[in-house]
């Protein structure tokens, strides 16, 4: 079950930047119950909350995780960012605002104060770069791949069970 507790973090975390829909969630929840004699109970609740709002089935997914590390997942998470960018399956803005969120949503996930800082100075330089105050958006882009291109030593972790 330590592996549906970390995807439930991994889920966790995608659902409140805004990676994950409600509906891939609660998808996702089905397919844990369905193919699992153990689970989380509280993935039910997420199963049925199509009814509820976002920070319903987002505080479900966190009691499923219950104490589980959010760390690695939340790696897992920002590895696929950095991937998704670099191949163009996400545009710049969706990338630096996954980032900003990942920022700003910091303290849920207990984010180290060097991770923080590095998300809080990319998210600030591609808002000056779109700005045209300071710098270019490729060259802030670049960076931001260089930044977090070790976490895509953490994906794949956690593929379902």
């Amino acid at each position: 079950m330590k592996s549906i507790r970390a995807q439930s973090a991994y889920y966790y975390v995608g659902l409140i930047i805004g990676y994950f829909s409600k509906e891939e969630v609660i998808t996702w929840a089905d397919r844990m119950i369905e193919g699992n004699e153990s689970f989380p109970y509280e993935l039910i609740d997420v199963s049925l909350s199509n009814n509820k709002s976002l920070e319903d089935v987002a505080s479900k997914l966190k009691k499923a995780y219950g104490e589980e590390t959010i760390r690695e997942p939340l790696y897992q998470l920002i590895g696929e960012l950095v991937s998704e960018i670099e191949t163009g399956n996400i545009s710049d803005d969706e990338f630096f605002s996954y980032i900003l969120s990942l920022y700003r949503q910091g303290s849920a996930f207990s984010l180290d104060e060097d991770l923080s800082h590095i998300l809080d100075r990319l998210s600030d330089g591609y808002y000056l770069a779109t700005q045209g105050i300071y710098g270019d958006v490729n060259s802030i882009r670049i960076e931001a791949i260089n930044q977090l291109n070790n976490f895509k030593n953490y994906v794949g972790r956690f593929n379902e069970v």
